[in-house]
């Protein structure tokens, strides 16, 4: 990744508490990071709420941002981390245990992909649809399918193992499959 001298002068200033060149940023990732925290909590008012909270905390932190990363991915797992960090505390997000799973884990196959094109849907509907599925299969799916991340970050988010990870996301893409499949038929 490389900064342009503007980008680095305005992450400077933000390090330096300079509320202009904070606001940029701000009106840069706002809507982008506030759709992230709503599909996972899916409560506008807590999702905005999530949102500003975020980036505020990313701004005082704004020093421990290696650069090495984007900022918006930077920003995006705190926002990421804000919003399953909520769930915890309202209860909201259950826990799997491992042993009453893994005998799965061997019996799936390893192709767990969803051909949206052959479902004919459209992604509107696909997001309607994982909307109905149980809370935990949801988180799992929006974090590996809409925001692209792997089994490991996954896990270090979730706090799961890789297996547990893997079984999750496993059983939440079937049973996505299997509300595609109630729709269209």
């Amino acid at each position: 990744m490389t900064l342009t001298e503007t980008e680095i002068s305005i992450y400077d200033l933000c390090e330096q508490g300079d509320r202009r060149a904070q606001m940029k940023l701000y009106d840069q990732y706002a809507n982008g990071m506030y759709h992230v925290a709503l599909r996972i909590v899916q409560q506008t008012d807590l999702a905005q709420d999530i949102m500003q909270e975020s980036m505020i905390s990313a701004f005082r932190k704004m020093n421990q941002w290696n650069r090495e990363s984007t900022y918006g991915s930077w920003l995006k797992r705190i926002v990421i981390n804000n919003s399953l960090s909520h769930l915890r505390k309202a209860g909201k997000m259950p826990t799997v245990d491992y042993e009453e799973v893994s005998y799965e884990m061997e019996q799936q196959p390893d192709d767990t992909g969803i051909d949206m094109e052959q479902a004919g849907m459209t992604a509107r509907k696909v997001l309607e649809i994982m909307s109905e599925l149980k809370e935990n299969y949801r988180q799992v799916l929006t974090l590996n399918l809409i925001e692209g991340m792997d089994n490991e970050e996954i896990c270090e988010i979730l706090g799961l193992s890789n297996g547990q990870c893997r079984t999750m996301i496993s059983r939440a893409k079937q049973s996505l499959r299997n509300k595609i499949e109630e729709y269209e038929g």
